[in-house]
């Protein structure tokens, strides 16, 4: 579904209407902000497991004969990847990515901070890991607030 189809939805009608571009580019611009980039990340590893396990049963089922491990290790690798890409950038000495983690930061920011590091040791990614524990030392700092 396009974002025309979905504005349409509001009342917004499809074509040159200004108001619907200017909320097309506020969305664009919202996109590269840290609390968006910090919920992407958050919404990739948490809905990511579910979708993994889903996809893997609906193989499994389909053609018991497949390699299941592959796919496993293609989806976590696929997942992980995605999800550090929303977070590679956030720098803690910069005020919009620390109010953005203090703003999502929650057991699931949490959580998928500890997953990714796992995740990342695994693979001996550890540039990646280092990076994030900063972050997870942030969060957990912020949780105790």
């Amino acid at each position: 579904m396009g974002l025309d189809s979905i504005f349409a939805l509001f009342g917004f009608s499809e074509g040159d209407n200004k108001d619907l571009k200017k909320m097309k580019d506020d969305l664009e611009v919202y996109k590269e902000t840290p609390h968006f980039r910090v919920g992407m990340f958050v919404k990739i590893i948490m809905n990511g497991n579910v979708f993994k396990k889903q996809v893997v049963s609906f193989f499994s089922k389909s053609n018991p004969e497949l390699d299941l491990k592959g796919m496993d290790e293609a989806g976590e690798y696929m997942m992980y990847s995605r999800a550090y890409f929303w977070i590679q950038e956030c720098k803690l000495r910069n005020k919009e990515w620390k109010l953005a983690l203090q703003n999502v930061s929650s057991e699931n920011l949490l959580c998928a901070v500890k997953l990714s590091i796992n995740y990342f040791e695994s693979t001996e990614e550890f540039e990646k890991c280092a990076h994030l524990k900063k972050i997870q030392d942030f969060v957990e700092k912020s949780l105790v607030k």
